[in-house]
């Protein structure tokens, strides 16, 4: 744990490829109860999550486990306690399933194959196929099953559901939710995040524009953005999903990033807001922040309200 209580902690983080940053200036903490990061595809959640596993090095700010910078930490100890759950397809087509789960286990452990097939709801004897053998559902499971078998403390799921049919993303859900390990789960699924995480971050171009807890968060959303987000879930039986600002107009580069999309967009947004604490909330006390000059008014709004 890090000092303020996190397994994980990105301080004021940047990060980019090569020389150009895609990830700016980010703080926030990996907490009990599960984490969601939340963006559309190009916000920065996957780089983020990247540098978690210490596999992308910030430009600067730095990455915390255990109040040691990352970069100075035992990657084997870590290795063992910060796993990736990928989609499926990461797993190897010509291998064995129970041969892709022994790969994470020492020589005089690998017995233990059948206990964690069985641990994530499978037969024992599908160690024997190979992925395209199984269904998407199946593979996921065996996915989950190869990042359990060093005994995790956190999980770090990126997309693990969007290849998966709606029945199947269901029981995946049930699983990791039942699981003991914490998690940060990548995500644009607002429903899967609400199920998962206590906390949630949103990114937009590179920056957290609003965080809080994840049910307060999804009901009053105070960015435009949250709420452009949340307006483009389809509902059963219900309206059409609203589609609010042009996803095809790129971020602007100077001022609130938001704002060539933002329908509620004024003058003031040409300075960029700093992540703020939103009003009747205390810092590091799981109160909402948010980056916007209008965020009380976003709160007034009848759609902001759910």
């Amino acid at each position: 744990m890090t000092s303020s209580g996190s397994l994980l902690r990105a301080e004021r983080v940047t990060l980019g490829y090569g020389r150009t940053p895609v990830v700016h200036d980010v703080t926030l903490d990996i907490t009990g109860g599960g984490v969601g990061l939340i963006g559309e595809s190009g916000s920065g959640k996957s780089t983020l999550a990247r540098a978690f596993l210490g596999l992308l090095t910030p430009m600067s700010g730095n990455i915390l486990y255990g109040d040691q910078n990352l970069k100075k930490v035992d990657m084997r100890r870590f290795r063992g306690d910060v796993q990736p759950v990928f989609q499926a397809e990461a797993l190897d087509p010509r291998m064995r399933v129970g041969n892709s789960i022994a790969e994470a286990l020492p020589r005089d452990a690998r017995h233990r194959v059948p206990e964690l097939l069985e641990q994530v709801g499978l037969d024992p004897a599908l160690a024997s196929r190979r992925p395209h053998q199984l269904s998407g559902g199946q593979r996921q499971r065996v996915v989950i099953a190869r990042a359990l078998a060093v005994n995790p403390k956190l999980l770090i799921l990126d997309e693990p559901t969007s290849a998966l049919d709606v029945t199947v993303q269901a029981r995946i859900l049930d699983l990791i939710a039942g699981l003991a390990a914490e998690r940060l789960l990548i995500t644009h699924n607002l429903a899967v995040v609400g199920k998962l995480c206590r906390t949630s971050h949103v990114l937009f171009a590179g920056r957290v524009v609003e965080s809080g807890p994840t049910a307060d968060l999804l009901a009053r959303p105070a960015h435009p953005y949250t709420l452009a987000l949340r307006d483009a879930v389809p509902k059963l039986g219900g309206e059409p999903p609203v589609a609010r600002g042009r996803a095809e107009v790129r971020p602007a580069e100077t001022g609130c990033p938001f704002r060539p999309r933002c329908p509620m967009a004024v003058t003031e947004c040409d300075r960029a807001p700093a992540l703020r604490d939103l009003g009747g909330h205390q810092e590091g006390q799981d109160g909402r922040r948010v980056a916007c000059h209008r965020a009380e008014d976003v709160l007034r709004e009848p759609s902001a309200r759910r």
